[in-house]
């Protein structure tokens, strides 16, 4: 007896190892009220939280479903209605639903009710609140539009920061360009920042392109300042560039070349007056 006893216990368990999780149709049955199929299954459920969750959402909806059976009952449509399908789809005088008496050919089909109607002075009222309540809005929009066009206008109209000259040089032409004159002025804005303009007459055209640099006294550093197209230019100055260290301008001919190094041909140079 013992040992029927423990062979039983052992199948229970294998039954219960064996099975991973009820299906859905065992939980729905469950749900509506049906048994358990086995053994095996009221223990997983007894132990699954992801099975007996699943069937408490199932017997919650079932239990929704009872409560409201029976709560309308179905209303059976008219005969103008029949009658209106029966002409849609162009039935025989003897086709008719169970219960039906009459010729649906025969019953008027029902027509849509009429829109309401509003009296003239009602209308003119309705249009004049809108009104009241649009041109205020639309006011506040044409004023926010043109507060940003006055705005943009002055942006715009604004002038320049003023600027002072803080440095000048005359330039001088080197030997190979003999007949060479430039200038070039230095010029700080409102806002800090520092410009130089040059102005160069070359006696000689060349093949090649024009720099200005800033150089040391010692021409031992220098500073590319940008390429001088035809015969004037404004170049702005880095910051942090002190020009009582940089106060040499040069203007050199450089040939197209791709070397970013000084050709050592300098047209004109001259010392800013820092």
């Amino acid at each position: 007896m013992e040992q029927h006893d423990s062979d039983r216990a052992a199948h229970d368990r294998s039954d219960d190892d064996a099975l991973a999780h009820l299906d859905a149709e065992a939980i729905a049955l469950i749900a509506i009220g049906e048994a358990p199929s086995s053994l095996g299954e009221s223990r997983h459920l007894a132990v699954c939280p992801a099975c007996r969750s699943e069937l408490d959402q199932l017997h919650g909806a079932a239990e929704i479903a009872r409560t409201t059976i029976g709560e309308g009952a179905f209303v059976a449509p008219s005969s103008a209605v029949w009658a209106g399908i029966h002409r849609e789809l162009g039935l025989a005088a003897d086709v008719r639903p169970p219960g039906l008496d009459t010729d649906p050919a025969s019953e008027p089909v029902a027509s849509a009710p009429a829109a309401p109607v509003r009296s003239l002075a009602d209308e003119r009222a309705r249009r004049g609140r809108m009104r009241r309540l649009i041109a205020p809005v639309a006011g506040i929009a044409a004023a926010a539009v043109a507060v940003g066009a006055v705005a943009l206008s002055w942006e715009a109209l604004r002038p320049a920061p003023e600027s002072v000259t803080v440095a000048r040089a005359a330039l001088d032409a080197l030997p190979a360009w003999q007949g060479s004159t430039g200038t070039a002025v230095v010029s700080e804005t409102a806002d800090g920042e520092r410009v130089v303009s040059i102005e160069l007459d070359a006696s000689v055209e060349a093949d090649g392109v024009r720099e200005v640099w800033l150089l040391t006294p010692e021409v031992d550093g220098l500073i590319s300042l940008g390429l001088l197209e035809g015969g004037s230019g404004t170049f702005v100055i880095p910051d942090g560039i002190d020009l009582a260290e940089y106060p040499i301008v040069d203007v050199s001919l450089e040939p197209v070349d791709g070397d970013p190094a000084h050709s050592g041909d300098s047209i004109v140079r001259g010392a800013l007056d820092v």
